[in-house]
């Protein structure tokens, strides 16, 4: 609905990083995540003039894909960990109790209440489907909230080199059949940094204005009009911005971000066309056979008294030709069913998958269709392989996004009226992914045994400690417990010896 333009004129700047046309290219590519690209209707018009739309087949791709990446990146085997400044645990030593501080248990307590690793995963996957996401914290009846919207909802409104300085968020919701759009505007002056909220009604029946603004009483009752967060005590604003770490070559100069398969648009026509004709193809080879006309039965025309021939076209076997009934040359039934092809169509489909994962930065191999059903690879079997580095690229802009928003979390909980919070915010976030989904352990052991001569790897300690994610001291428990097993005598040893005992009285 002209957003962009309308956004430029109510914030009174002269020109936004970004326009309307931009805004349409995220629609286009949200469109293809929800499984509805303009080609999948084929309309087409018959040879009485009468039109068709016929739906085509997909294999939803972008789902399938932005999915992937998604639990590649993030899952909820990740974890985040607040740690004071200066007191944060040495690399590869940690204890039970290097977590147990209050700006930790405070974190994990608004991380819990928010859901968020389950929330991160599935707004990651749009993150990556559309091009990005932002995430807005707040507080309401004592508690930190965390919210988050899809890359068509935000209108950056300034940049700095680090990304989105001030922005836009858009929102729609319908009551009572009339369309309403909250503006939250995040600003920011030389002290500090202000939240704004306007709510506007539509003045069309399907909402396709902004409209005139009203009063957010009528839907929002809650929002204040006006927030402001001291820069003395709010080292950042309350809203990040994530975007894939792919560089957005539509417009060099937006902050936006792009799909991972923002260029592979083709390939994605292409498969879906490929798959289509495979299943038109299983149609198409059902069993065929033409019967000479008086084979079949007739019937009268109620409206013109005539007798005619009918088919049961449900059976889809049935073709009817004007046959010779009498003499030596009786036409009888005949069977014309094509062979199929669905061997070359699955080559088809393979081969544009190998395209189409090189495109998105997957590993040759990635997806596989085997002529029942689309595979997707459970493992990345090397660090060098190109998911996995895609993988590691994504982490880092997903690492600095959380980090961002915890230390938000947490000045908000130190600084706002109503939560019950009085420790430091001052903090380091440690954010550890999870890579026991994106490594093949026994590929890389194999490996690094070959080029070690088949030495040993690393001490048993470590092992247990890395396999079972324990502390140190927890480990060193664990090990002393697994040598004392060990050096117990065997239950059978027992045995043989009490038996030789008795053989020998």
């Amino acid at each position: 609905m002209g957003l962009a333009k309308t956004i430029q004129s109510l914030a009174d700047v002269p020109s936004l990083t970004v326009d309307d046309t931009e805004l349409q290219r995220i629609t286009t590519w949200t469109s293809l995540y929800q499984g509805a690209p303009e080609w999948l209707n084929e309309r087409w018009t018959d040879r009485e003039g009468n039109p068709h739309i016929d739906a085509t087949m997909s294999l939803h791709m972008p789902k399938v894909s932005a999915k992937r990446m998604a639990t590649l990146v993030f899952n909820r085997a990740a974890t985040i960990t607040a740690y004071e400044r200066d007191h944060e645990p040495q690399p590869g030593k940690t204890t039970a109790t290097d977590d147990q501080n209050e700006p930790n248990m405070m974190l994990q307590q608004i991380l819990e209440r928010n859901h968020f690793k389950v929330n991160m995963e599935r707004w990651l996957e749009y993150c990556y489907a559309t091009g990005g996401m932002v995430a807005r914290e707040y507080v309401n009846d004592g508690e930190v909230k965390i919210r988050f919207a899809a890359a068509d909802s935000i209108i950056p409104i300034s940049q700095d080199a680090n990304g989105i300085t001030e922005c836009v968020i858009a929102s729609s919701k319908v009551v009572d059949g009339k369309h309403y759009t909250l503006l939250e505007w995040h600003r920011e002056d030389d002290q500090y940094y202000i939240v704004e909220n306007q709510l506007y009604r539509s003045t069309t029946t399907n909402g396709s204005d902004l409209g005139t603004r009203c009063p957010l009483s009528e839907v929002y009752p809650q929002l204040k009009e006006k927030s402001l967060y001291d820069k003395a005590t709010y080292t950042r604003p309350t809203f990040q911005y994530l975007k894939p770490n792919i560089a957005n070559n539509f417009n060099l100069n937006s902050p936006l971000g792009v799909p991972i398969y923002a260029n592979a648009v083709d390939t994605l026509r292409m498969l879906d066309e490929a798959y289509n004709g495979l299943m038109q193809e299983m149609q198409m080879g059902r069993r065929r056979i033409v019967a000479p006309d008086y084979m079949l039965a007739d019937v009268k025309d109620p409206k013109t008294g005539k007798r005619k021939w009918v088919v049961d076209w449900r059976e889809r076997v049935y073709q009817s030709y004007k046959g010779n009934q009498t003499g030596t040359q009786r036409d009888e039934i005949k069977d014309i069913t094509l062979p199929l092809r669905n061997d070359q169509f699955i080559d088809t489909i393979n081969s544009l998958l190998r395209v189409y994962a090189a495109q998105v930065g997957f590993s040759a191999g990635t997806f596989s269709f085997d002529g029942e059903a689309l595979k997707t690879a459970t493992e990345v079997v090397s660090q060098n392989s190109e998911t996995y580095q895609t993988k590691n690229s994504h982490e880092t802009l997903v690492e600095r996004f959380i980090q961002d928003l915890a230390t938000s979390c947490l000045e908000l909980a130190k600084n706002a009226t109503g939560v019950q919070y009085s420790d430091t915010a001052d903090v380091t976030i440690v954010v550890n992914f999870d890579d026991s989904i994106a490594k093949d352990r026994d590929e890389n052991a194999k490996y690094y045994q070959t080029v070690t001569g088949n030495k040993t790897l690393m001490p048993q300690r470590e092992a247990i400690k890395r396999a079972n994610a324990l502390d140190d001291e927890t480990a060193d428990k664990w090990l002393a417990e697994i040598k004392a097993d060990e050096s117990d005598p065997d239950v059978e040893d027992v045995l043989t010896k009490t038996a030789g005992e008795d053989d020998d009285a």
